[in-house]
């Protein structure tokens, strides 16, 4: 449920938030709305320099809040000694996404998942535009689209760079340039070495020490600019729940880097390191990213899973944490995947045999 708070200044903000998702939790016997952010109740429509702090002080966690009668206390901002906020720390709940993973979709979970998997039917109202946009795009294999509806919120450049500079991670409360945020993705690593600076045909690996500590400065400032123009949320979820980047949200480019300028010259798309690239994805969407590139390929595994689950018919599980992260394990194509997925733990022909050709009529539609 959205919750759209009144807005103020500066802390005001953030503290009515806090106030208010703690009397939801009193009225409703929960203590769900203090546990989670939404996109609407966080972010401005544009993040500008002015509006940065306020911005800040809105995701930061706070001290607990207490309701005595008309007395309200607590529900301040939680930041470290220099004003900064841990990522690590903002409230978020992987429960108030959607399930998307092959072994967990479920358009019958909510109005957002149906119009997520079947975008053709969905209606046209405020409430399933996300949902159904995400899907529509996904489905026509769109990747402008995609990322247009998933990252709905405009990020001035001075912006985001004054906001990574006040962004933390970690336990000890480590800069976000300091840690393994800058190089998320695979930057620097042998299985990735052919990495390109964007515009160039310089190899990351191949700069000088100052070059790539420059080129690492603005990738952490692009980085943070995405996950803010996508609102803090999953851009491949329907749900507007803020996830912050961490074990949660991880950074996965949205073309292949197998087909790009970097791996196949000037064949490819274009420079796989580049801020139109990236995005942050939730652990489960995480899951068919890994398992194929192709949006419209992970849309129609998904659909095909939520039909396999109406039917009662088995499939196969996600990818396990070293499964995904094994450099040298093949990622499978949209053919290969709808194979894998309908006939792994398949225990009729004909069943299989249905379910595959159900995928091939929805490549056929979309094509």
């Amino acid at each position: 449920m959205s919750r759209r708070r009144m807005a103020g200044n500066a802390d005001y903000k953030g503290r009515l938030n806090a106030v208010a998702s703690q009397l939801l939790d009193e009225i409703k016997g929960t203590n769900r709305y203090s546990n989670y952010r939404e996109i609407d109740e966080v972010f401005p429509t544009r993040v500008t320099k002015d509006n940065a702090d306020e911005l800040l002080l809105a995701l930061a966690p706070r001290t607990p809040v207490k309701i005595s009668g008309s007395t309200v206390t607590g529900g301040d901002a939680i930041l470290d000694k220099q004003g900064r906020v841990n990522l690590d720390n903002i409230p978020h709940s992987a429960s108030e996404l959607i399930s998307t993973a092959p072994d967990a979709v479920n358009s019958d979970s909510s109005p957002l998942a149906k119009a997520f998997l079947y975008p053709d039917s969905a209606p046209d109202t405020p409430a399933l535009a996300r949902a159904k946009g995400l899907g529509m795009a996904m489905q026509k294999n769109d990747v402008d689209a995609y990322q247009r509806v998933g990252s709905p919120i405009a990020v001035d450049d001075d912006a985001a760079a004054y906001i990574a500079g006040m962004l933390i991670k970690g336990k000890a409360g480590r800069p976000l340039r300091s840690g393994s945020f800058a190089v998320v993705g695979g930057l620097g690593s042998d299985s990735r070495s052919q990495i390109l600076v964007p515009g160039t045909n310089k190899r990351f690996v191949d700069l000088s020490k100052e070059e790539k500590a420059a080129y690492m400065d603005q990738r952490t400032i692009d980085l943070t600019k995405q996950w803010l123009a996508q609102g803090g949320a999953s851009i491949g979820n329907p749900s507007t729940a803020i996830i912050p980047p961490g074990v949660g949200s991880h950074m996965d480019h949205v073309r292949a880097l197998s087909s790009s300028v970097d791996t196949i010259g000037d064949q490819g798309w274009g420079y796989s390191d580049s801020l139109p690239n990236f995005s942050w994805l939730d652990a489960e969407a995480n899951v068919h990213s890994k398992l194929n590139y192709s949006l419209q390929g992970q849309h129609a595994m998904m659909q095909a899973a939520d039909r396999m689950r109406q039917k009662g018919l088995p499939f196969p599980a996600r990818l396990s944490q070293s499964e995904l992260g094994d450099p040298n394990r093949k990622r499978l194509t949209d053919e290969e995947g709808a194979i894998r997925l309908v006939t792994d733990k398949a225990t009729n022909v004909n069943d299989a045999g249905e379910q595959l050709l159900e995928i091939i009529r929805y490549f056929n539609r979309n094509s």
